[in-house]
Formats: C-alpha cells, sequence, structure tokens
C-alpha cells in the first residue's frame, strides 16, 4: 500500500508539474498572438484603443483652445470695427458736407439753366 501511495503522489505531482508547463505553454502562445495582431494591425494603419483615446483627448483640448482664441479675436475685431466705423462716420460727415457744397462746372450749368 506503501508503494501504491507514492505512485499517487507522483502521478499528482506529474499532473501538477504538467498543468504548470501547460499554463506557461498557453502564455507564450498569448503572447505570440498578441504580437502577431499588433504587427497587421500596425501594418494596416489601426491604432490601440489607448492611443486612440489619448489622441481623441488632445483633439478636443485644441477645438476647446481653437474656439477659445476665435472668441477672444471676433471680440476684439469688434471692437475695433466699432472705433473705426465711429471714426469713419465723424470723419465722412463733414466731407459729405464739403462735396455738397462744391459743384462740378457741369452741374453748375445745368442748374442754371
Amino acid at each position: 500500500m506503501v508503494g501504491r501511495s507514492s505512485f499517487i503522489k507522483d502521478l499528482a505531482q506529474v499532473a501538477n508539474g504538467a498543468a504548470s508547463a501547460l499554463s506557461g505553454v498557453r502564455e507564450e502562445i498569448d503572447n505570440m498572438i498578441r504580437q502577431r495582431m499588433e504587427r497587421s494591425l500596425n501594418a494596416r494603419g489601426l491604432v490601440t484603443r489607448e492611443e486612440f483615446d489619448a489622441l481623441r483627448t488632445r483633439h478636443e483640448a485644441m477645438v476647446a483652445r481653437v474656439v477659445t482664441l476665435e472668441a477672444m479675436l471676433n471680440t476684439s475685431e469688434s471692437a475695433s470695427k466699432t472705433k473705426s466705423t465711429s471714426t469713419k462716420k465723424a470723419a465722412k460727415k463733414p466731407a459729405k458736407k464739403a462735396t455738397a457744397v462744391k459743384k462740378s462746372p457741369a452741374a453748375a450749368k445745368k442748374s442754371a439753366r
């Protein structure tokens, strides 16, 4: 019986060793498959989810920055247009009066007839 008990123990140890070896083989196979998949995806120009999320975050930040800069630009342009149009209107009013007073010689002859 002692022989049988040691045989069973030896058999259990061999089974445990085989299971450990098979789990190591499984991990190696998983690593090889993952590497080949990455190579094929990179060759096709595809990116991983992490890379996509990082790029999307950067894109959203850049869009927000552009919107902010455009808003600042529009407010400064509208302020400068308001100033320039008010100065142009002030400058044009006397100029219009001056041109209205002066008549060309042809217009003076027509009004005299």
